[in-house]
């Protein structure tokens, strides 16, 4: 028996992520309450590396928020109403989005240059898998460095890789490359 396998791959992608954000969510509820315990110290009263080493899970706990129809961890991965998040930052790679991703996990810009420097390469796109119009693209290139006196402006950025993307509106494309860096003249 054939299946049409990108239909079905692309409803097993987004089954499996929502399923698994509606088993975080009671996580999520309960950080509150986790966040109120008490825990022992893990040093005894004068020594001097207070709560070195030591983890209590609330890390963890903070990192996963509920809310306006979507479950997000941390600024990496979101399911649900997502959309314009989980890009990367500062060159940074994109995260991962299932649901309503329009414009969400795309590569960060890279980094402006040093004066004279080429400017950072852009961020790879990330995942998505459901709505992705503009998202999962590869982070443009950062704008070169400002010449030095009497010297030339830097070269621009290497554009990002584009990302993955399963889903309606994927057209993923690879970053622009950055611009040079102004010329002392």
């Amino acid at each position: 028996m054939r299946m049409r396998s990108t239909k079905f791959r692309l409803g097993l992608v987004i089954s499996v992520t929502l399923i698994g954000a509606g088993a975080m969510a009671p996580v999520a509820t309960a950080a509150p309450a986790a966040a109120t315990a008490q825990v022992a110290p893990a040093y005894a009263p004068g020594d001097s590396h207070p709560g070195g080493g030591r983890f209590d899970g609330r890390a963890v706990l903070d990192s996963i928020k509920v809310g306006n129809g979507s479950v997000r961890v941390g600024d990496r991965v979101c399911a649900g109403n997502c959309n314009g998040t989980v890009n990367g930052t500062a060159g940074g790679k994109g995260g991962i989005c299932a649901g309503l991703c329009n414009g969400s996990a795309n590569g960060g810009t890279g980094t402006t240059g040093v004066p004279g420097g080429t400017g950072g390469t852009g961020g790879k796109g990330g995942i998505c898998a459901g709505s992705c119009k503009g998202s999962s693209n590869g982070g443009t290139g950062g704008t070169g460095g400002n010449a030095l006196p009497g010297g030339d402006g830097g070269k621009g950025g290497t554009g990002g890789e584009g990302g993955i993307c399963f889903g309606f509106g994927c057209a993923v494309t690879g970053g622009a490359g950055g611009a040079g860096g102004f010329d002392d003249d």
